[in-house]
């Protein structure tokens, strides 16, 4: 490590702390809890500082919190909040820093999520292709055989559910979805594992690792794409090479961002819907009892549980000009955090949204974005954890929990479990332990 490296990390570690102590007396966007805390329950954590506000103030963050539902749906629809991050100056610098040259897959290797109209409403169109509901309901009979085939490998009574089921079965459809080798499924995740780190800005040897991983990634995509050039298939890149809107193709920059968001997006979601929903319903066994008696309830139980416990707990975002919303003044520069976990759990929609109900009347929550950014794979999602659910409910009526503190992965832009272990025909139930209510997020880039 250089010099200049050293020293953009102490800087910026000094100065976390400094604004995150100011946020803690002075905004109440901060409340002291520790890491460990925040993994165990982020939620009561939102709650309490939405009870300062439901759009609040963050030094760390140089900008804002928006923790309504009402407040993110608008932030998620609104032309003046960009979702490209090159648009803010301080982020744009510290990435720069922190990446010593080396390529940032969030500025030079733009994908969907961190695009505009027009941008994103060309790659949009004709990324959408391959997403086409009709063609994704179509995958059932294929999703089935895998869940069948990961079960099947079971040996025993006990397992990690999250490497027997979670992990494999999402990598697995997006990997064949998209025509890559089976044999590379391990190397992507592990590249899709360290580029969730770029949000950590609180932790630059972690968001490093992220840049590398996006240089190999790239050059991975590059190869495959060639290949793809030369001989054709039925699959997604294939299509991606092919597609055409009115004279307009996909350069190939456009087609290595889109495959690297599927290949992250399709399947580090889908594991921590399946694993997160799993561990929602083996801690509230009535839940449970109630979905096992009653699996038609499966779809509204998953649309619960995107509410409940969201894989990705927040999205950024960038004023572009001076504005007022709700009340507030955004300035131009700052950075705006859309709290998804905080606006699924507002009281203004329901009167208990701390509570897990797998019945609960048409769920609301923007675990999938609003408006133009709506998740281009949600579909997808969906019907993998409705197979995945539906064969472990018939499976294992009886499942229940190893243990009941898992391991929360330490990234706070995603929210999952490292290892879910279960006892698959019951065994011996695990005791239940009072989560910590006194926790608070970390500052969301920090």
């Amino acid at each position: 490590m250089g010099a200049r490296q050293a020293a953009t990390k102490a800087i910026i570690a000094s100065a976390t702390a400094v604004l995150r102590t100011a946020d803690r007396y002075i905004t109440g966007s901060s409340t002291g809890a520790s890491p460990e805390e925040l993994q165990q329950n982020p939620y009561a954590a939102f709650a309490k500082m939405r009870e300062r506000g439901r759009v609040l103030r963050s030094y760390m963050n140089r900008g804002w919190y928006v923790l309504g539902f009402e407040e993110a749906q608008t932030a998620f629809r609104e032309p003046r909040l960009s979702s490209d991050l090159s648009t803010n100056p301080f982020l744009v610098r510290t990435l720069r820093a922190i990446a010593n040259g080396a390529r940032v897959p969030t500025l030079d290797d733009p994908t969907l999520i961190t695009m505009d109209p027009p941008d994103h409403t060309r790659l949009r169109k004709l990324a959408a292709r391959g997403f086409i509901q009709r063609h994704i309901q179509a995958l059932e009979p294929k999703i089935q055989h895998l869940v069948d085939e990961c079960l099947g490998r079971i040996d025993g009574d006990s397992v990690d559910i999250v490497e027997a089921l979670a992990k494999p079965l999402p990598a697995i459809v997006i990997a064949e979805m998209l025509g890559l080798p089976a044999q590379d499924r391990d190397q992507f995740q592990a590249w899709s594992n360290e580029l969730l780190n770029l949000t950590q800005l609180g932790n630059p040897a972690a968001m490093e690792r992220a840049v590398d991983a996006n240089v190999q990634l790239l050059e991975y995509l590059a190869t495959v794409v060639e290949e793809k050039r030369r001989s054709p298939g039925q699959d997604l890149i294939s299509q991606f090479i092919l597609a055409e809107e009115e004279g307009d193709k996909l350069s190939a920059a456009e087609i290595y961002s889109t495959c690297s968001l599927l290949l992250i997006a399709g399947h580090e979601t889908t594991t921590r819907l399946i694993s997160n929903g799993l561990h929602a319903l083996l801690t509230h066994p009535d839940q449970f009892d109630k979905l096992r008696e009653d699996p038609s309830l499966i779809p509204n139980a998953i649309e619960e549980m995107l509410r409940y416990d969201p894989p990705v707990q927040w999205m950024p975002r960038t004023i572009t000009e001076d504005f007022e919303f709700f009340g507030k003044q955004f300035r131009k520069n700052q950075l705006v955090i859309v709290a998804i976990a905080a606006a699924n759990r507002d009281p203004a929609i329901y009167d208990d949204p701390d509570t897990f109900d797998v019945a609960r009347s048409e769920p609301k929550h923007v675990a999938f974005g609003h408006g133009i950014h709506l998740c281009l794979g949600m579909t997808l999602a969906r019907l993998e954890a409705k197979v995945a659910f539906e064969t472990l409910l018939a499976r294992y009526p009886q499942m229940s929990l190893v243990d009941q503190k898992p391991a929360w992965q330490v990234n706070n832009f995603v929210r999952g479990l490292e290892s879910l272990p279960i006892h698959l025909n019951g065994g011996a139930p695990a005791q239940l332990q009072v989560v910590p209510s006194q926790t608070e997020p970390a500052g969301a880039l920090g």
